[in-house]
C-alpha cells in the first residue's frame, strides 16, 4: 500500500526510507539512501483549482504527495534551490515545464531531458499540463552500472564509453563540485525514438509498482537502457552546459544541432514544434549570435554540406543541389558563388588533388 506524505517532503527536513534532506538558507541538500530512486511527477494545469501529484518508487518502499498547484508554484518562487549527492535525469513525457538552475530559467518541452550533476542547484515548475519521470542514480549505481559496460564481452556495448555521456559523468566523478549538466533534445532523424522513450519510462513504473523474482536485475537493464537511449546520437543531441551559459546561448546550441542534423533544411514551423519557442523568437536568437536570419543561417550549413561533397564524393553538382533540395540550378549556383567566391565546379577542381 502506498505511503501518503505531504508535498513539504520535497522542502523538509523529514527523514524517509530513500533519502534523506539537510535544509540552507540558500539552498536544501538531498542524499540518496539507495542506488536509485524513481519519481513520477503529473501536474492537471496551471489554474487555480489544478493540482500536482508526485510518486516516489525505491527498492526499499514507494509514497506519494499531492498539493494544489498554487501551493507547488509558490514553493517554486519561495523555497531555495536544491542539490543533492547523485545523478539525476529529467524526462519532459508531456507538456511543458521550467528548469530553474543556478537562477536561471530554462524551458523543457516535451521529449527533452536533462542530466544534472551533484554541483548544480536547481529546482522544476510546470508551464502547462505536464507530466514528468525523474531517475536518481548514486555514484555507487553510476559505478555498477559502467563496470559492466566497461568489461562486457559484447564488443558494441562498450560503444556507451564512446558517448558524450559517459565522459560527462566520468569525469563528473572526478570533480564533484562541478556546476554542469547536459541539455538534451530529440533528432529529427528518430520520429518514432519519443515513443521508445515513453515506453520504457512506462517499464520502469510498472517494474517499480509490481515487483518480483528478478525485478532488481531488470531495473539494472532498464536504467542501462535509458542510459544508452539518451546517449545515443541517432536519438538525441546533447550539450553539455558549463554555469554561465545563458537560456539564450543554450537555445542557439539547440538551434545549432538542429540545423546540422538537417544540412540547414529545417522550417521555422519544425523549430518551433520541438523547441516550443515562437519562429519570431527563434529568428531573433539566431541573429543575436550570428548577425544572419534563421534562412540565411540554415542555408550555410547547406552550402557546407555541398561543398564537402564535391570534394568527397563524385556526384554531378546537379545531383548535388537536388539533394540539398535546390529546385533552381541558378539559384544554387547563385548562392554558391556568394559563400565561397567561386563556381562550384572552381571549387571542386581547386580541393581535388590530380
Amino acid at each position: 500500500m502506498l505511503r501518503e506524505v505531504s508535498k513539504d517532503y520535497i522542502t523538509s527536513a523529514k527523514p524517509n526510507a530513500s533519502f534523506s534532506i539537510n535544509t540552507g538558507s540558500d539552498s536544501n541538500y538531498y542524499q540518496l539512501k539507495l542506488p536509485y530512486q524513481i519519481t513520477y511527477e503529473f501536474c492537471s494545469g496551471t489554474e487555480e483549482d489544478d493540482y500536482m501529484n508526485a510518486i516516489t518508487f525505491s527498492e526499499d518502499e514507494f509514497f506519494y504527495a499531492r498539493d494544489s498547484f498554487q501551493g507547488h508554484d509558490k514553493a517554486f518562487h519561495d523555497h531555495p534551490l536544491h542539490f543533492h549527492d547523485y545523478y539525476e535525469i529529467m524526462i519532459v513525457l508531456s507538456g511543458t515545464v521550467t528548469q530553474r538552475i543556478e537562477d536561471i530559467d530554462y524551458k523543457y518541452p516535451a521529449g527533452t531531458c536533462c542530466l544534472i550533476n551533484r554541483g548544480i542547484r536547481h529546482a522544476e515548475n510546470f508551464d502547462t499540463e505536464s507530466s514528468i519521470l525523474f531517475v536518481g542514480l548514486s555514484t555507487s549505481m553510476i559505478g555498477e552500472l559502467f563496470t559492466v559496460a566497461e568489461h562486457s564481452s559484447f564488443h558494441s556495448e562498450k560503444d556507451f564509453m564512446k558517448s558524450n555521456l559517459y565522459s560527462f559523468i566520468i569525469s563528473d566523478l572526478d570533480n564533484p563540485d562541478r556546476k554542469a549538466y547536459l541539455d538534451m533534445i530529440p533528432a529529427f532523424a528518430k520520429a518514432t525514438g519519443f515513443e521508445q522513450l515513453k515506453n520504457l519510462s512506462t517499464e520502469m513504473l510498472n517494474t517499480m509498482m509490481f515487483p518480483h523474482f528478478g525485478s532488481s536485475y531488470k531495473m539494472r537493464s532498464l536504467l542501462s537502457e535509458l542510459l544508452y537511449f539518451i546517449s545515443s546520437t541517432d536519438n538525441y543531441h546533447c550539450t553539455e552546459v558549463e554555469m554561465g551559459m545563458g537560456n539564450d546561448q543554450l537555445l542557439f546550441s539547440r538551434v545549432e544541432h538542429l540545423m546540422t542534423e538537417r544540412n540547414g533544411r529545417v522550417t521555422r514551423s519544425e523549430l518551433e514544434k520541438v523547441l516550443n519557442y515562437s519562429g519570431d523568437y527563434l529568428n531573433r536568437i539566431v541573429n543575436k549570435f550570428t548577425g544572419m536570419c534563421l534562412y540565411d543561417y540554415g542555408m550555410t550549413f547547406c552550402l557546407r554540406k555541398a561543398a564537402m561533397d564535391l570534394v568527397n564524393t563524385k556526384e554531378s553538382i546537379s545531383s548535388i543541389a537536388q539533394n540539398l533540395q535546390f529546385s533552381n540550378r541558378t539559384h544554387f549556383y547563385s548562392l554558391f558563388e556568394k559563400q565561397y567566391h567561386m563556381t562550384p565546379k572552381e571549387y571542386r577542381a581547386k580541393h581535388i588533388s590530380p
